[in-house]
C-alpha cells in the first residue's frame, strides 16, 4: 500500500459499489466540510490499467468534485478483483447511513461469491465482515423473502426476520400491515408472536385489513382466555361494540369469571322502562340477529 495525491479525474467509481443511491443532501454537507478543512482521511482505490478504481469513500471522491478539486488524497492498495465488494463492503457496513435493502442486497452478493472469496460457511463471512453471525443469516433470509414475494424496499430487515417461521401467507399480511401503518413496531412484534401459538379465529381476525382486534388484545385472548367459546364470544363483542383494550381486559375477566360459577358468558340484553337511546350494533337473544337498538320505553327492536 502506498499514500499518494491522484488527479480526480484518473479515479472511476466501484461497480460493486454497495450503496445503490447517495444523498445529495449529504453529499453537501461532506463537501462543505470538505471546504472548510480538506479531505482529511485518503480513499481506497486499486490499480486499474493507467487509472485507478475506488475501493472505499466513493462519498468522499463524489464531494471533492462537488467542491472543485483537481486530485484527492488515495491509499493505493493491491485488490484482487473478486475481492473489491468484499473491501468495499466493510467500508460501508458500518456507515449508520447504510439502508437494509443495501446492506441484504451486498451481503447477498459476497455469499452468492463465496467459493471466490473463499468462504465456505456464514460464519466465515460474518467473520470477515465484522458482523454477528445471526446478522448475516438474518439479512440472507430477508434478502430471499424480499425477492420472493416482492416486499418493498422500506420494509426493515427486522421486521421481516421477526416473521420468520409463520407462514408465507402470515408474513406476507404482517409486513403489509406495518407498510400501511396499522402495526407499528411493538405491535408487529406482539402479533407476529401470538400468530405462533394463536387459534385459527383469532389468526384470520388479527390478519384482517383494519382490524379491531389489535395486538394487545389478541395476547390477552390467547393468554387469559385458551376456550374456543370465550375466544369467539370477545371477538364477536370487538366488533360489533368497538370495545378498546382497556375494557377487552375488563370483559375476559368477566368470561372467566362467568365459566368457573357455571353462568352464562354472553351479556343478557335487558331494556328499562322509560326514555332511553342505545346507539351500536348488537345481537337480540332471542332471535340471534344484529340490529341498531333503539329503546324509546317501549321495549321495542329497532333494525
Amino acid at each position: 500500500m502506498k499514500l499518494k495525491m491522484i488527479p480526480i479525474v484518473e479515479i472511476q467509481p466501484n461497480p460493486f459499489q454497495p450503496r445503490e443511491s447517495f444523498e445529495r443532501e449529504s453529499l453537501k454537507e461532506l463537501a462543505d466540510s470538505i471546504k472548510d478543512a480538506d479531505v482529511i482521511q485518503p480513499i481506497v482505490v486499486r490499480q486499474l490499467g493507467f487509472n485507478y478504481q475506488i475501493v472505499a469513500g466513493e462519498r468522499r471522491w463524489r464531494a471533492a468534485q462537488i467542491v472543485g478539486l483537481k486530485e484527492i488524497p488515495c491509499i493505493v492498495k493491491d485488490v484482487a478483483e473478486e475481492r473489491v465488494l468484499l473491501e468495499s463492503l466493510i467500508e460501508n457496513l458500518h456507515r449508520k447511513d447504510l439502508t437494509d435493502i443495501e446492506r441484504e442486497n451486498a451481503i447477498h452478493e459476497l455469499w452468492e461469491n463465496r467459493e471466490d472469496l473463499g468462504f465456505k460457511y456464514k460464519s466465515e463471512l460474518a467473520k470477515a465482515i465484522g458482523l454477528p453471525p445471526l446478522d448475516v443469516e438474518n439479512d440472507l433470509e430477508a434478502w430471499g423473502f424480499r425477492h420472493e414475494v416482492g416486499i418493498p424496499p422500506s420494509t426493515p430487515t427486522y421486521i421481516i426476520s421477526r416473521t420468520r417461521g409463520l407462514p408465507i401467507e402470515e408474513r406476507k399480511k404482517v409486513v403489509e400491515k406495518v407498510e400501511k401503518g396499522e402495526f407499528q413496531a411493538q405491535e408487529a412484534y406482539t402479533a407476529i408472536k401470538v400468530l405462533r401459538r394463536a387459534p385459527k379465529v383469532i389468526k384470520k381476525e388479527i390478519l384482517k385489513p383494519k382490524s379491531r382486534l389489535t395486538p394487545k388484545m389478541a395476547e390477552t385472548i390467547v393468554t387469559k382466555l385458551p376456550f374456543e367459546e370465550g375466544q369467539n364470544l370477545i371477538i364477536d363483542e370487538i366488533k360489533r361494540s368497538r370495545l378498546t383494550e382497556d375494557e377487552v381486559e375488563d370483559r375476559v375477566r368477566d368470561i372467566q369469571q362467568a365459566r368457573e360459577m357455571g353462568k352464562p358468558l354472553a351479556r343478557d340484553m335487558v331494556v328499562k322502562e322509560g326514555i332511553v337511546h342505545v346507539v351500536g350494533e348488537y345481537e337480540c337473544p332471542y332471535c340471534k340477529r344484529h340490529y341498531i337498538i333503539k329503546c324509546n320505553g317501549r321495549k321495542d327492536w329497532v333494525e
